[in-house]
């Protein structure tokens, strides 16, 4: 049986009230960073269950006690409000009378909270959520669940219809481009020495908010949106540079400013930012029951082969590991929010080929560097510095960077999942197309040539695709289905879907 006081240890408002961010540790670690990354608002109605779908270490946590914080400013009494970690139970039974202890203590209430970290700790939790809607506790509740396996939520949320659920799932991954920019620009104008680039940043900013697109829109409407932003092709191009680095994760992006910015240090991290960071992604596999050894293996090939196609046939084969066991660490890896599997697409059968070879690219470029600095051997400083000088191993980071923003810019959990609208294609000359993305039935296709003298010629042409986007380094051309355009102006005004927090 639970005791009410470690409960209570978990909810420090209960004793402290608006005051308890004193005390807990996430919130204190949050208002010590230089850049505070401000994520988008959830605001669920009674009767709903808000699911958000996330890899460890992205800050749901931290999102949960903020939600907290603004709940008791915005009035709600804090014995109202109920967290629950629900990783520190040891069994379901606990974690029901941990609620329902909660539950009795505000039988009067009209209006309660509850707040489930990590929900998937717990073997078929989805019967709790279950049970409380249909004992009509949640008429007068809202229930916001946190997740790290995808799958997990994915799988148990589909056997709760018609409970609240539906339109309630979102995902907190690593901050997109655009993101990156607004959450970090205060730091770049006071940092600058040049007041030239300071003042720019602030104009860039404001066209920015001014200016976004989303792949919805028509080809012509696209080309605009990026025109209006190209005069500033020199200052995104900088703060693009930054973003190579330390990609989107929060874990990275405050020691990354704090050692180059403020200490002006040439390491961009220490080691224990890895060491927290793959430990956790490994400590994942380990409690789902999978060996650290054979993931160890396949993200070392993955890694060797990253940015070709591949099939995960000759993956196994390669490793000497069955396909089957192949196959479930990858799914296993994506759906924790570690790896993208790009599937190719079959035109004359409008669908992918389940079959084909597939690309695999990181979520984020910290992830890469982190786990290649982890399955080498090679301090992170070094696995970095040597990317960003390789034109080719960059290029194939950047790939990865913008299959992960055509995803977000588009997926809703459930309904839209990206193999239902985003692919690569591949013909019988080994010809490639980096990304065809599907959008009202129409087909876009977008390439990146991260390299100089990049113009039409240089993408591989496919009767259904209509309009064609080439990401360049630095070239711009325009024609009637074709725009080349610098790959970090394309992402600065790409807007992620409502379903990405």
């Amino acid at each position: 049986m639970v005791k009410f006081i470690e409960i209570a240890n978990q909810n420090p408002w209960w004793k402290y009230g608006d005051s308890f961010h004193i005390f807990d540790p996430n919130l204190l670690t949050f208002q010590n960073q230089k850049i505070k990354i401000d994520r988008r608002r959830l605001d669920l109605k009674k009767g709903d269950i808000g699911i958000i779908r996330g890899c460890r270490q992205i800050g749901k946590t931290t999102y949960m006690k903020r939600l907290v914080q603004r709940l008791i400013a915005d009035g709600i009494e804090s014995r109202k409000i109920l967290y629950l970690s629900v990783d520190r139970f040891v069994s379901r039974r606990e974690f029901r009378n941990a609620v329902d202890d909660f539950l009795r203590r505000n039988r009067d209430a009209d209006e309660v909270y509850i707040l489930l970290d990590e929900i998937t700790a717990i073997k078929e939790w989805n019967l709790e959520l279950k049970r409380l809607s249909d004992s009509g506790i949640t008429q007068r509740a809202r229930v916001l669940v946190t997740g790290s396996s995808g799958a997990a939520l994915r799988g148990m949320g589909e056997q709760l219809p018609g409970r609240g659920l539906e339109g309630n799932e979102y995902y907190m991954r690593p901050l997109s481009f655009r993101e990156f920019i607004f959450q970090t620009m205060t730091m770049f104008e006071s940092w600058s020495k040049s007041n030239e680039l300071s003042q720019a940043l602030q104009i860039l900013e404001t066209t920015l908010k001014e200016t976004w697109l989303t792949l919805a829109e028509d080809f012509d409407e696209i080309a605009d949106r990026l025109d209006r932003i190209l005069p500033f092709k020199s200052e995104l191009e900088y703060l693009f540079e930054h973003y190579l680095r330390c990609g989107g994760f929060p874990i990275a992006i405050n020691p990354y400013f704090d050692n180059t910015m403020i200490k002006e240090k040439e390491d961009f991290f220490e080691p224990e930012v890895v060491e927290v960071f793959v430990r956790t992604v490994l400590g994942e596999l380990n409690k789902h029951g999978k060996s650290e050894a054979t993931a160890r293996q396949i993200l070392k090939a993955i890694i060797d082969r990253y940015g070709t196609r591949f099939s995960f046939n000759n993956l196994a084969n390669d490793l000497t590991i069955t396909h089957v066991t192949t196959g479930d660490y990858l799914d296993f890896l994506e759906n924790s929010f570690i790896l993208s599997i790009l599937y190719a697409y079959d035109f004359n059968k409008k669908d992918l080929k389940q079959k084909g070879s597939k690309k695999v690219y990181f979520q984020d470029p910290f992830i890469f560097y982190s786990m290649k600095s982890a399955l080498t051997g090679a301090v992170i400083n070094d696995v970095i510095k040597e990317a960003l000088e390789n034109e080719d191993m960059i290029s194939e980071i950047i790939e990865g960077i913008v299959a992960s923003h055509l995803t977000m810019s588009m997926e809703t959990p459930y309904l839209k999942e990206r193999n239902t609208f985003l692919w690569f294609y591949y013909d019988t000359r080994g010809k490639e197309i980096d990304n065809v993305l599907m959008r009202d039935g129409r087909y876009l296709g977008i390439e990146v040539k991260y390299q100089s003298d990049v113009g039409p010629r240089d993408v591989t042409r496919v009767q259904e695709i209509d309009n064609y986007l080439i990401l360049s380094k630095n070239d711009v051309v325009k024609t009637d289905d074709t725009y080349v355009v610098p790959v970090e102006a394309f992402l600065s005004v790409l807007e992620m879907s409502k379903h990405n927090l």
